[in-house]
């Protein structure tokens, strides 16, 4: 970190634009599919939306501190740093006490009223490692000294992702870790070496655990069982059916009556697709290729390969994982729990989103100089 505060000068407000209206979708969406369960459940209507409201509140200060304070070449100084931070938030969800189990996945620390999730800190610091590592383009070539340490760092993150388990977490990953070695230059032969045992593995996985078995028959053929593991699958696509060109209109979803599970994190897309129809998913999933723009301009100012790779890096998380939970949703892949940027209820993954964002308008003002 610089010994004076940086300063930018210069704002890519067309950024700022696209997540403020993102968020401002999410807290519209949050609060529409979730006071029904809210009231049920605490007697408040406004329960989640509050508590998302003041998340947003922290996750904005958050952001302004990133763009403000720290010089994202502060994060290349501290890249193991982090990595070792993640691993010990995904190790402490194990200890009885601190650790909660939340539909039996171990995922969350408990701090009282607030859990935070430590595979979303996680996302950014591979991220950071990442861009890191392929920025030393002439290591990145070499099997042995370029790809087997990303390969083993993720293995270690996988290992306890999996441990929850989080699948969807290590699948992402996975596709972030091949993409960004594709995109700084590794050979194609060492990407094939990797990726196959990836793939046998991942299929492993699948096999070995009988609910994991179901999710994926479940989602190649449904109908064959609509009311056990398909019926989440298909009354994601009947939300989206009924909402036609123009929705059922705001707050009147039919399926967050308790017929989709979480409408308000992992099928708040639906919920989003019942309610305003064609046209609100198109500004939805336009929003997202802008931001995804928007980044890939932003690397492409910035001064220095770590400024590059890392505002891809971050692109890629967020349009990545943007993609993935729309797809399950629209039931073009199987079901995940794999939440969506800056919509989905949740302080831990809100708070990194705008970490990103700040790290992103970082690059952007320094390339700017």
């Amino acid at each position: 970190m610089h010994s004076k505060s940086y300063h930018p000068d210069k704002w890519d407000w067309g950024l700022m634009l696209l997540a403020f209206s993102l968020l401002g979708i999410g807290l519209m969406m949050i609060f529409s599919s979730s006071f029904v369960l809210a009231q049920k459940q605490t007697g408040n209507p406004y329960y989640f939306l509050i508590r998302q409201s003041v998340y947003a509140f922290i996750s904005v200060l958050f952001m302004l501190t990133v763009v403000r304070y720290i010089p994202y070449q502060f994060y290349r100084r501290f890249t193991y740093p982090f990595l070792f931070l993640a691993i010990v938030g995904l190790t402490l969800v194990f200890i009885p006490g601190i650790g909660r189990t939340i539909n039996n996945a171990t995922r969350w620390i408990g701090l009282g009223s607030i859990s935070l999730q430590p595979s979303e800190m996680t996302k950014l610091a591979f991220i950071i490692y990442l861009a890191a590592a392929i920025s030393r383009e002439e290591k990145i070539k070499s099997f042995s000294v370029g790809v087997l340490p990303v390969l083993i760092i993720y293995g270690i993150l996988a290992v306890l992702l999996l441990a929850e388990p989080d699948l969807g977490t290590v699948v992402l990953l996975g596709g972030l870790m091949f993409m960004m070695l594709f995109l700084g230059g590794a050979r194609m032969k060492h990407l094939i070496l990797i990726t196959l045992p990836g793939f046998a593995l991942l299929a492993y996985l699948i096999f070995a655990a009988p609910y994991r078995l179901k999710r994926l028959m479940a989602f190649l053929h449904p109908e064959q069982d609509p009311f056990g593991v398909g019926y989440v699958i298909l009354h994601s696509k009947l939300a989206f059916a009924s909402g036609g060109m123009w929705g059922q209109g705001l707050g009147s979803s039919q399926q967050k009556l308790f017929y989709l599970p979480e409408p308000f994190t992992d099928y708040i897309f639906a919920i989003l697709g019942e309610e305003l129809g064609f046209w609100g998913v198109a500004l939805t999933i336009s929003l997202f290729g802008l931001l995804i723009w928007r980044g890939i301009n932003i690397a492409r100012s910035a001064r220095d390969l770590f400024g590059f790779y890392l505002a891809i890096g971050l692109t890629l998380w967020l349009g990545l994982q943007a993609i993935i939970h729309m797809g399950v949703c629209l039931g073009l892949l199987p079901p995940k729990g794999i939440t969506l940027p800056f919509i989905s209820y949740g302080g831990s993954a809100l708070l990194t989103d705008f970490i990103a964002i700040g790290i992103l308008q970082n690059i952007y003002a320094q390339g700017q100089r």
